[in-house]
Formats: structure tokens, C-alpha cells, sequence
């Protein structure tokens, strides 16, 4: 796989040593000496990182950064100077910038912040595509799951537990009293769900928020993290009223 870096900078023997570097490499390069067409390439491409020059003429590097974080968030910009100053650096990292660099810049360096900086995109790729899938199938169950953290607040509730419960899924931040108050359903819970009582719960009893007969099964499970850590509680319900009571999915 070929990565793809794009470099501004208005200094013509910076864009041919960085291109020249970078695609001995194996990088595909695009390079550019104006605001304009930075803006211009990184609206019309996906980047795998940039190399930005803070000062382009009279123009700023700065509006090129908010661009990329706007457009191509998860592309690491790494800001090129010929006289850093505190605050200037301070600017580009609250604007986003992955790191910065000074001119001269010598090639191993260059590919040293090449390397750290398509690497760090890769990860953050792969961690954004993962929590996509897995909120693809949080929202696709037909089980209801509840996810509340340490504290016991709500999390996330999913699209089927609302339904099952016919409560609002705008819950989240509520702790089980104040659910119980929200949710009627929860009001027979409240206990199990502080106390943090885990296994299955079979033939719980009781109304939805329409006020219509509901018979539940409910798993308890703790959501642990690296360690063994204690995040949180899981909650999955099934509404065991099936087929009498049809839950859309």
C-alpha cells in the first residue's frame, strides 16, 4: 500500500527535497506553495499526513490546520518552521497539529515523523472503523442492551430497549432512581441494577411505558476493561412476550 502525503511549503527547495525524500520512501507526494491550493487539494484528497509550512507568504499555515482538522480529521499535520517560537507551537497543537518540525529538516528525521505519523493515523483508522462496526451492531440487535459506567449512570441505550421498554432513548446520564422515574419498567429493577446483582434474571413481570403487559429476561454482566478493571454493568433484555407482542427490529 502506497501512503499518501501532500506537502506545503513555499520554499521551492523544501517541496523538491521533501518529495524527493519521501518518494524514494515509497510515499506517493503531492506538493504546494500556496494557501489556496493547499486547501484546494486537501478538500479533493484523502492525505495520510501533511507536512505544513506555518508561514506560506503572507498567508498562515494556521488556516490550512483548522482546514485539515475539519475536513480530514484523523490526518496528522506535522507543522514545518524555520523559527519556532513557544507560542506559535502552542497555537498549532491546540489547533491539532500531530508534532512540529524545524527547518533544517535532515532526512532521517523527516522519515522518522513520516513513519510516527501514518502509523499514528493507521491506529486511529482502524479504532474509528472498529467502533463504527461495533455501533452497527449495538443499533442492530433485536436484544436491548443498556451500558452504564462505574457510577452506574447510562451510557448508551440501544434502539431494541427502548423499544422493548417503550421508553425514550434520550436517558443517558441518569442513574437507576432516576431511570425508575423515567422509565417504569426500570422501577422494579432499581435494586438489582445498584447492587450490581450479575447473572440472569428470568420472567421479570411487569408494564412497559404504554402500560401494557411485559415479560422480560434479563442478563447482568460486568464490562471490564484491560486488568480486569471494573468499567461498568451491561444490561441485555429480551422481551420473553414474543410472539404475543411483536418487537419491530
Amino acid at each position: 500500500m502506497s501512503y499518501k502525503i501532500l506537502v506545503v511549503d513555499d520554499e521551492e527547495s523544501i517541496r523538491f527535497t521533501f518529495h524527493a525524500f519521501l518518494n524514494d520512501e515509497g510515499y506517493t507526494v503531492d506538493t504546494v506553495d500556496n494557501l489556496e491550493e493547499a486547501l484546494a487539494k486537501v478538500a479533493a484528497s484523502a492525505y495520510d499526513a501533511v507536512f505544513l509550512d506555518i508561514l506560506l507568504g503572507r498567508d498562515s499555515g494556521m488556516k490550512v490546520l483548522q482546514f485539515c482538522r475539519e475536513n480530514q480529521p484523523n490526518t496528522p499535520v506535522l507543522m514545518v518552521t524555520g523559527a519556532p517560537e513557544i507560542k506559535t507551537a502552542a497555537e498549532a497543537v491546540r489547533l491539532g497539529a500531530f508534532d512540529y518540525i524545524t527547518k533544517p529538516v535532515h532526512q532521517d528525521e523527516l522519515l522518522r515523523q513520516a513513519r510516527l505519523a501514518i502509523d499514528h493515523k493507521t491506529l486511529v483508522d482502524q479504532q474509528e472503523s472498529y467502533q463504527l462496526r461495533m455501533a452497527a451492531v449495538f443499533q442492530s440487535v433485536s436484544e436491548g442492551i443498556m451500558i452504564f459506567d462505574e457510577e452506574m449512570k447510562l451510557l448508551e441505550i440501544n434502539s431494541a430497549a427502548a423499544k422493548i421498554l417503550d421508553c425514550d432513548v434520550n436517558l443517558t446520564g441518569l442513574n437507576p432512581a432516576e431511570l425508575s422515574g423515567s422509565c417504569p419498567p426500570l422501577k422494579l429493577l432499581q435494586e438489582t441494577i445498584e447492587q450490581r446483582c450479575e447473572g440472569e434474571i428470568f420472567r421479570l413481570e411487569t408494564t412497559n411505558g404504554a402500560g401494557q403487559p411485559l415479560t422480560l429476561g434479563l442478563t447482568m454482566a460486568p464490562l471490564t476493561g484491560l486488568g480486569l478493571r471494573e468499567l461498568g454493568t451491561v444490561l441485555v433484555w429480551r422481551d420473553e412476550t414474543l410472539p404475543v407482542r411483536q418487537v419491530e427490529k
